[in-house]
């Protein structure tokens, strides 16, 4: 075999291994989540920032937290938070339905919690409290200013004779299809104006309508959600056509039917 045809050889497979590295470089790339920035604040050094899917709004919303120190990231130990409404013309402050926050399954780097704000700002200030315990066991704590939009995807609805108000909010789906879809709703109550729990003990009866006016209009194929746990209660819906739609929504609680709430959204084309 003469020089050039070895040379050859050894340049084709020098290629191959470079590619082959190029390849699990990309692979092994940091995962990334598409979401847009809420607010950020700094303490003693350290940069905590907020981050969702989207804008705030009332009902469910994912928060991922991220802590930064000199423009890199850091893992802390834990993170506890604590959102309070600053109702100031009224003299009252309250929490909301919440979950405290773990370690996000799509990224590792980030800590993610659910939070269902029940009420937009302009009816207060919003504020998120927070504590995190970093890697060294050093605590900063500190707290976020939030701006929360309102929004069709939460309802309350107050129990006659006991008085307790039960907050309902439409989980999914986010963006109604025509076609199957989830349906999730998840209820809490108000033990106080600092602790909102989950419901999972009661009744749910629901009901999908689209008017076509003139007096007519027409249901859809539906199951009807049962609890699941930690307040969520899931079923499906299957949208026959596009256009606005309304879902009523009653609650029975220890066999007593509360008012009816009705949910009224636009379902897309596919």
């Amino acid at each position: 075999m003469n020089k050039l045809n070895i040379f050859g050889r050894i340049t084709a497979m020098a290629v191959l291994v470079f590619t082959a590295t190029s390849c699990n470089t990309t692979n092994d790339s940091d995962p990334t989540l598409d979401l847009m920035p809420i607010n950020s604040v700094t303490v003693d050094g350290y940069t905590v920032s907020l981050e969702s899917d989207n804008e705030l709004e009332t009902g469910s919303n994912d928060l991922y937290w991220k802590i930064e120190q000199d423009g890199n990231m850091i893992t802390p130990q834990s993170i506890t938070i604590n959102p309070m409404m600053d109702m100031v013309e009224m003299n009252m402050m309250h929490s909301t339905p919440f979950e405290q926050p773990q370690t996000a399954e799509e990224d590792d780097r980030y800590f993610k919690n659910m939070a269902v704000f029940i009420m937009p700002s302009g009816m207060g200030n919003w504020t998120v409290n927070f504590e995190i315990t970093l890697q060294n066991d050093e605590v900063i704590s500190g707290e976020m200013p939030i701006e929360v939009n309102s929004s069709w995807r939460l309802t309350s609805v107050q129990h006659e004779q006991s008085g307790d108000v039960y907050f309902i909010t439409w989980h999914s789906p986010n963006k109604p299809v025509v076609g199957e879809n989830d349906l999730t709703f998840l209820v809490h109550t108000r033990a106080s104006m600092m602790n909102f729990p989950a419901v999972s003990d009661i009744e749910m009866d629901v009901y999908p309508y689209m008017d076509m006016g003139g007096g007519s209009g027409h249901s859809t194929d539906y199951a009807t959600p049962t609890a699941t746990g930690n307040g969520a209660y899931e079923g499906s819906i299957n949208y026959s056509m596009s256009g606005t739609w309304t879902t009523s929504v009653e609650l029975i609680v220890e066999n007593d039917t509360l008012p009816e709430v009705v949910f009224e959204y636009s379902v897309q084309a596919e």
